[in-house]
């Protein structure tokens, strides 16, 4: 009984595997180990329906809460492109922080200020996205 079930189950197999040879590809589908450079398949985080898209200005971190002593997701690149959920708000250690997405997904904390010259002002960690041909603008300080 066993047996006829297994030889069943094999030409089964066969069947759909000769079959499956015979289907052709769509006619759109770029050709094995090159891509198609029309579409991209997924959009840039701050560029998708709803991001509100910001840069990195100079390097920092990403953390789990609003507090420097919590722990570290991800070193934040300068010029990395992230979406801002929550604009500046206090954090648990007092300071101003962003909420946001980072350029690979990570979601955590950044702080919203920083010197970014020794001895000068106090100023924001991310910038405006640049429209096309457009350079960054600063980011308007509302707090």
């Amino acid at each position: 009984m066993k047996l006829n079930r297994l030889s069943a189950s094999a030409a089964l197999l066969g069947i759909v595997s000769l079959t499956a040879a015979g289907l052709k590809a769509p006619t759109n589908a770029a050709p094995l180990g090159e891509s198609s450079n029309s579409s991209e398949l997924a959009q840039r985080v701050g560029e998708r329906p709803g991001d509100t898209c910001r840069r990195v200005r100079g390097a920092n971190v990403l953390y789990t809460e609003p507090d420097m002593n919590s722990s570290e997701i991800a070193n934040m690149l300068p010029n990395e492109q992230v979406n801002m959920i929550r604009n500046a708000f206090v954090g648990d250690d007092g300071g101003m922080w962003f909420e946001l997405e980072d350029s690979v997904g990570n979601i955590g904390y950044m702080p919203a200020e920083a010197r970014m010259d020794p001895g000068g002002p106090l100023e924001s960690t991310l910038v405006n996205c640049a429209g096309q041909g457009q350079s960054p603008s600063s980011f308007p300080v509302t707090w």
